[in-house]
C-alpha cells in the first residue's frame, strides 16, 4: 500500500507541476485536454452559499440527469478528442446510485481523475472501489470544525461527523488528498480549527472566500452570508501569515498558489487565444459538462453552451469558442483602471452576479479596489 500511495502521489505531483504549461500547448491546438463531468446537481447537504445545488423536483423542470451509459459513451468520445484529465463532481457525485458504474468505466479508460466530494457518503463499498481504482487526486470540502457550525452552514449537525469519517477513509487510499473550505460569515472564525483538522489528514489545505451567486436555476443565501472585500483579504492575509510562520518553502509556495490561481499571468502561458474575452483556458483546452448535458467553458457559466450528448463531443467542442466571439466586457470595465488583470471581471462571474455580460457588479468592483489598495 505504501508503495502504491507513493507512486500515485508522485503522479499527482508531476501533473500539478506540468498541467499549466501542458494545457497551454493544448490550447494553442484547441485540444480538450481537461474536462469536468458534473454528474448531478443533487446534494445531501444544503449549504447556504452553494451555487449549483438543485432539488430533484426543480431539476425535472430544467432537464434530466444523464444516464451512466451516456456519461461512459461521452467519456470515450472525450478521450478520442484528446482529454487526459477529468474532474468528477456534482452536487455530490456519490449520491448517484450508478456512481460506481460510471467511475469504474472512466477509470478503465486511463484518465487522470480528480474527484470532488463532501465525503459524507463514504462507506465500505466506496472505500473498496477507490482502493481498486484510486483517483489521482481527491478534493474534500470541510465547512466547519464542529457540528454546530455544520448545522449553520450546511443545515445538518450530523454531517460533520460523517465528513470526519469520510476523511478517515479517503486518507487511507493511494491518492493526493486536498481539503478545501469555503468561508462565509458563519464559519470564518474557525479557520485555525478547520485547518488543524485538515492537517491531520493532509498538508494540502485550500481556502476560498470569493463566492458567486447561484446559477443555472439554483438558489442560495450567498448575498447575505459572503464576506466583504475587506474581510476576504484579511482572511487571506491571516492564512498567509500562518504558512509564512512555518518557515517551510514547500508549504509557503502551496499557500501562495491557493491565493493566486485565479490571477495568473495568463499571457505568459500563451492563453491569449480566441475567444479573447476568456483570459483563461476555458473553451481553449478546458471544458465543463453540466448534469443535464450542456458543454460550457467552465462551471461558473450558465450559457451559451453546446450539446455534446446530442451533437457529439467533438462537434460540441469545436463550436464552443465561436459562441463567445461577440461577447465583450461592459463599457465601464473597458475604461476602468483595474480591468487589465487586476479584476476578476470575467464573463462567467459577471453573468452569475448580474445575469448579463453587459453589466458591472459592485461586489466584484469592491474586490478589485480592495486588492489594489492593499498592493499599494
Amino acid at each position: 500500500m505504501k508503495t502504491n500511495t507513493s507512486r500515485k502521489n508522485q503522479l499527482a505531483k508531476e501533473w500539478n507541476s506540468n498541467e499549466i504549461t501542458f494545457a497551454a500547448r493544448a490550447a494553442q491546438r484547441h485540444v480538450p485536454l481537461g474536462g469536468t463531468f458534473e454528474l448531478t446537481a443533487r446534494c445531501n447537504l444544503n449549504c447556504k452559499m452553494c451555487y449549483v445545488r438543485l432539488e430533484p423536483s426543480k431539476m425535472r423542470g430544467i432537464g434530466r440527469e444523464r444516464t451512466a451509459k451516456e456519461w461512459i459513451s461521452l467519456a470515450r468520445e472525450a478521450a478520442d478528442a484528446g482529454t487526459l484529465n477529468l474532474l468528477i463532481t456534482g452536487g455530490e457525485p456519490l449520491l448517484r446510485e450508478d456512481f460506481a458504474e460510471i467511475y469504474t468505466a472512466i477509470c478503465q479508460m486511463g484518465f487522470i481523475i480528480t474527484l470532488n466530494t463532501n465525503a459524507t457518503l463514504m462507506n465500505a463499498k466506496y472505500l473498496e472501489l477507490f482502493n481498486k481504482y484510486p483517483p489521482t487526486a481527491v478534493n474534500i470540502t470541510l465547512y466547519g470544525a464542529s457540528a454546530e457550525t455544520y448545522k449553520k452552514v450546511c443545515g445538518s449537525a450530523a454531517t460533520f461527523y460523517k465528513t470526519i469519517e469520510g476523511l478517515e477513509m479517503l486518507s487511507s487510499i493511494p491518492t493526493e488528498l486536498e481539503v478545501r473550505t469555503t468561508f462565509i460569515k458563519d464559519n470564518v472564525v474557525e479557520l485555525d480549527e478547520i485547518r488543524r483538522i485538515a492537517n491531520k489528514y493532509t498538508k494540502r489545505y485550500a481556502i476560498n472566500a470569493f463566492l458567486n451567486k447561484a446559477i443555472r436555476g439554483a438558489s442560495s443565501e450567498v448575498e447575505n452570508v459572503r464576506l466583504s472585500p475587506m474581510e476576504i483579504f484579511e482572511l487571506y492575509r491571516y492564512n498567509a501569515e500562518y504558512y509564512n510562520s512555518l518557515n517551510n518553502s514547500d508549504e509557503i509556495a502551496l499557500e501562495k498558489n491557493m491565493d493566486t490561481d485565479n490571477y495568473i499571468g495568463v499571457k505568459e502561458y500563451g492563453f491569449d487565444l480566441p475567444p479573447k474575452i476568456l483570459t483563461c483556458l476555458a473553451a481553449k483546452s478546458m471544458y465543463w459538462i453540466s448534469w443535464d448535458g450542456k458543454m460550457l467553458p467552465c462551471g461558473s457559466f450558465s450559457g451559451p453552451y453546446t450539446l455534446p450528448f446530442e451533437e457529439g463531443f467533438k462537434n460540441a467542442w469545436d463550436r464552443l469558442p465561436g459562441l463567445f466571439e461577440d461577447i465583450g466586457l461592459p463599457e465601464k470595465c473597458k475604461i476602468c483602471e483595474y480591468a487589465n488583470g487586476k479584476c476578476s471581471n470575467c464573463p462567467a462571474i459577471l453573468q452569475s452576479e448580474t445575469g448579463s455580460f453587459d453589466n458591472v457588479s459592485e461586489y466584484i468592483c469592491g474586490i478589485a479596489m480592495e486588492r489594489a489598495r492593499r498592493k499599494k
